[in-house]
């Protein structure tokens, strides 16, 4: 099993416009995506970030304010198992921000940091998540 991390970008997707409606239609969506990778054993953890906020730091310390358009918001992360690089692909390309105008960066992880303290957790948050899923 390989590890992969999927960079969530709005882009071109303009919440401002979106209406209640909208908001929930879309929260339904990744709902559906996130069980079908919870069901496959396929998601090992996923958050939200803030948009407008955070830094950017480069050397020799320099430090941006940023990011600076919706094209650099990235809005969400999720680390992922797949088989491979096709597997992780497909799983990707069902993320609902794509049909909307955002983009998913797939990126893989060749070396998952603490893995035998990382997986135990992982799974008992899947296990966890499944059961609410059943309920």
């Amino acid at each position: 099993m390989s590890y992969y991390m999927l960079l969530l970008r709005a882009e071109e997707i303009d919440f401002s416009t979106y209406s209640p409606t909208d908001f929930q239609r879309i929260m339904a969506e990744f709902d559906l995506w996130n069980k079908s990778m919870v069901q496959s054993n396929q998601i090992l953890a996923s958050a939200s970030l803030q948009g407008g906020t955070g830094k950017t730091l480069k050397k020799p310390p320099v430090i941006l304010e940023g990011p600076y358009s919706e094209t650099e918001l990235m809005t969400g992360i999720f680390i992922i198992q797949a088989e491979n690089l096709d597997e992780a692909t497909l799983i990707a390309k069902g993320c609902p921000f794509l049909t909307r105008g955002g983009s998913v960066e797939l990126r893989v992880i060749p070396q998952l940091e603490f893995e035998t303290a990382v997986i135990p957790i992982a799974q008992a948050q899947q296990s966890a998540r499944q059961e609410g899923a059943s309920l």
